[in-house]
């Protein structure tokens, strides 16, 4: 093995549920709930929609259930459906460091093993927790985005080792796993250039099927190949041309925070970069009206935004995918409408007039002292010069102290409640909530994928 395959597989061999914190445990269930919010608001998107077509029926051996409709599928076809409800709307957590990661992708993943194995809460927290740790850790050192390479390339193998994991593989078992799927799913950003297709919210949930794959795959003997990620035609050097990155995976669990606990819970259902910039919009319009803006500056840091700013279809978005990641689109409709929610998508409002006129007086400009401290603290500052020619500013600071300690009880609950609304009613809410809360306490997911149906 090489360093990072042995790193890897010490840490999911060695970690238990009792080397977990209280703290890493409640951020977790936040997850769970921000997911399953996220998936109930999205159960007929038209990613879904298409994922379903080409699952076939299983009911014999193992498989898992399909969020709403219940259909029994493959482990692999559950992970990519239910995955792509939990990625539709763009409103799950995010980690954005050297490269950026949606974690809770692997989450439906890990669900699906677990109700085909009969797996407990405690045994999906766990694997939940090695996923996000193997995904997050690597994006904290590799330079994936930028050398052209999308995020599969971190969360395949991360799947595979959390699958590994909840199916007992044995250590040589795991690294099977990790290296058929990191040698298999070297995944190309353009997904994430020019006008965005729907596969922008599929790229993830496939990876989470691939790394389900793979460890099913090892579990049935497959071997995979050595030195996957510093070998010399490995993922490091095809990919960024090192040898090797030091990925930090713990050793030791006393007193960790865990990478779970460091991704963002999104407020908004758009990119994660520009979480910031929308609360500083909305500062903002309290201070000014959107009609009485002649002039916008944007002053934000280069990571992030460098490699988008200068994309036209970011100025014009056409799709929907394109428009939830328009820094502009999304601060004019923030400053038009005051809020900014799964309604601001629909309709093609990102065609409108009105934001379309607001968009175009707008600039970006890189501030050098946001650029020292991002992307770790995120901070945004909005110039609206007015048509009587008066100034008016706003500026917003995300710290990853914010980050940490995330969004309270009441917070996640509403989120969940105003996605959820759309197909369940209230009863089967207060349900979902009081079992995914007691996470730790539920002897078969299965009583979970129950809640969700139509």
């Amino acid at each position: 093995m090489d360093s990072t395959e042995q790193k890897l597989v010490n840490f999911a061999s060695s970690i238990t549920y009792a080397s977990l914190s209280d703290g890493a445990i409640h951020a977790t269930k936040v997850r769970m709930i921000d997911s399953f919010g996220c998936a109930l608001g999205a159960m007929n998107a038209p990613t879904v929609a298409a994922a379903r077509k080409i699952a076939s029926p299983v009911t014999e051996g193992r498989y898992a259930r399909v969020f709403g409709t219940l259909e029994t599928v493959s482990l692999e076809h559950a992970a990519l459906i239910n995955s792509a409800m939990v990625r539709y709307l763009d409103m799950s957590d995010a980690y954005l460091m050297a490269s950026t990661a949606h974690p809770s992708d692997n989450i439906p993943a890990i669900l699906a093993i677990a109700e085909a194995i009969g797996a407990t809460g405690k045994d999906v927290l766990l694997a939940t927790i090695i996923s996000y740790e193997a995904q997050c850790r690597m994006c904290e050192v590799a330079t994936f985005n930028n050398n052209g390479w999308d995020q599969p390339v971190c969360g395949a193998p991360a799947i595979a080792l959390a699958s590994a994991k909840m199916l007992d593989l044995s250590p040589p078992q795991m690294r099977d796993a990790v290296a058929i799927a990191t040698v298999a799913n070297v995944a190309l950003n353009q997904t994430r250039r020019g006008n965005l297709s729907m596969w922008k919210g599929m790229a993830g949930p496939d990876a989470a099927r691939e790394g389900v794959y793979a460890a099913l795959l090892a579990e049935a003997g497959m071997t995979g190949p050595e030195n996957v990620f510093e070998g010399t035609d490995g993922l490091y050097a095809q990919t960024m041309g090192a040898d090797s990155y030091d990925v930090q995976i713990p050793t030791s669990f006393k007193g960790y925070t865990f990478a779970l606990q460091q991704t963002n819970v999104k407020v908004y259902p758009i990119r994660d970069a520009i979480q910031v910039p929308v609360m500083t919009a909305l500062e903002l319009g309290k201070k000014v009206t959107a009609k009485d803006i002649e002039k916008l500056v944007i002053h934000t840091y280069r990571h992030g935004y460098l490699n988008w700013i200068d994309q036209a279809p970011f100025w014009d978005p056409q799709t929907r995918e394109t428009a939830d990641h328009s820094l502009p689109f999304c601060l004019a409709a923030a400053l038009i409408d005051g809020d900014l929610d799964k309604n601001s998508f629909e309709n093609e409002r990102f065609l409108e007039d009105d934001v379309r006129a607001l968009m175009a007086r707008m600039s970006v400009e890189f501030d050098d002292e946001y650029d020292k401290v991002a992307p770790a603290t995120r901070p945004c500052r909005l110039e609206a010069t007015t048509k009587s020619g008066k100034i008016i500013n706003a500026e917003h600071v995300q710290t990853p102290a914010d980050i940490l300690r995330g969004p309270d009880v009441a917070t996640v609950e509403a989120k969940f409640r105003k996605l959820s609304s759309a197909c369940i009613e209230e009863k089967r809410q207060d349900l979902l909530l009081e079992k995914l809360w007691a996470f730790d306490t539920i002897n078969h997911i299965g009583e979970l994928i129950d809640l969700t149906r139509l």
